[in-house]
């Protein structure tokens, strides 16, 4: 799988509103390589009749807050007594991509059961963006906004 998820991450994150720079689309199936090693490391895929990649969503137990950026910016946003009582025991949407052709056809709503078999889960998303439509869709809520207002935190209860 480690070779089709290059290309699916480029047809979801190279477009606005993600504008993702080309290194970070050129590492996208190192760091999913990376991300398997962790603790509760997660994932659901989705395939075409034909077989081709055209959903993936991954992630993980949230681990103690250090260590990745968007930690840091809980932390700077929520406090770190907040931000521990939001992520503690929670599920962490990591990834969630659907290629722009299988769009429309509730593949999104079906990669985030991933976390249906936890009490609780977040995710951050850029603000406006589709896919902040297709959480409030399936029913999750706005718990903040980080510093910059670009990101936004939703958690599922």
């Amino acid at each position: 799988m480690s070779s089709e998820i290059e290309p699916l991450y480029r047809s979801c994150f190279a477009e606005p509103p993600w504008n993702e720079p080309e290194e970070k689309l050129a590492q996208s199936s190192d760091r999913l390589a990376d991300a398997a090693g962790r603790p509760g490391f997660t994932a659901l895929a989705a395939r075409d009749p034909e077989g081709t990649l055209i959903g993936l969503a991954y992630g993980w137990p949230t681990p103690p807050l250090a260590g990745r950026e968007i930690y840091d910016k809980l932390v700077a946003r929520l406090g770190t007594e907040q931000a521990h009582a939001l992520t503690r025991g929670a599920f962490e949407f990591v990834e969630l991509m659907v290629s722009p052709d299988a769009r429309g056809q509730g593949l999104g709503g079906r990669l985030l059961a991933l976390a249906d078999p936890w009490p609780r889960a977040w995710l951050a998303t850029l603000a406006d963006s589709p896919a902040e439509r297709l959480y409030k869709r399936h029913g999750w809520q706005e718990h903040c906004r980080l510093l910059d207002d670009a990101w936004v935190i939703y958690t599922r209860e």
